[in-house]
């Protein structure tokens, strides 16, 4: 909505960093919040330390558990794609706006709470601020991140991909 009881711009670095990493993270499986979700952050962390074991003891079978059942590896890929295309999301944004004249902060903080549905920016798109001084070839681009983010990339890519408009038919009655 846009409200905000504090201006975070002035907290401390750590402060500032800490907020970032939430913002990554973006919300609780159901929330709606975009971003990777913390369920899907938490398989992915299983799923490199499985990998990491693995490159040890090659012959282990280490299934991923998530609530006491096993996480099959088809769901696995999928979810570790999902978090993979958000990160490169983050930072292609980020630096498209840094490329459009947005200072460094201001412009990945913008693609985290843009591309994650998470809120305010820092800086000039904090929470005492606006996105109003930014250009509108970058309004437009934080308005497809927040479409993206909020559908999830991959709904979006599988909208966009090449089979499905090939066979997109409109009716007029």
């Amino acid at each position: 909505a846009g409200f905000a009881s504090v201006d975070y711009n002035l907290w401390s670095d750590n402060g500032r960093v800490l907020l970032v990493l939430i913002m990554l993270v973006g919300g609780c499986a159901g929330s709606a919040a975009g971003g990777p979700k913390c369920v899907r952050w938490l398989l992915v962390i299983k799923h490199i330390g499985r990998q990491l074991t693995r490159t040890l003891h090659p012959r282990a079978v280490l299934p991923i558990r998530y609530k006491g059942q096993i996480v099959s590896d088809p769901i696995m890929r999928a979810v570790f794609t999902l978090v993979v295309l958000y990160v490169f999301g983050y930072f292609l944004v980020g630096l498209l706006l840094v490329l459009m004249g947005v200072d460094m902060v201001t412009g990945f903080a913008a693609a985290l709470a843009c591309l994650g549905n998470v809120g305010p920016a820092f800086g000039e798109a904090g929470p005492m601020g606006s996105f109003a001084g930014f250009s509108q070839p970058a309004k437009i681009l934080l308005i497809i991140s927040m479409w993206i983010g909020r559908l999830e990339i991959i709904s979006v890519l599988a909208l966009l991909h090449a089979h499905v408009l090939r066979n997109l038919r409109f009716r007029a009655r």
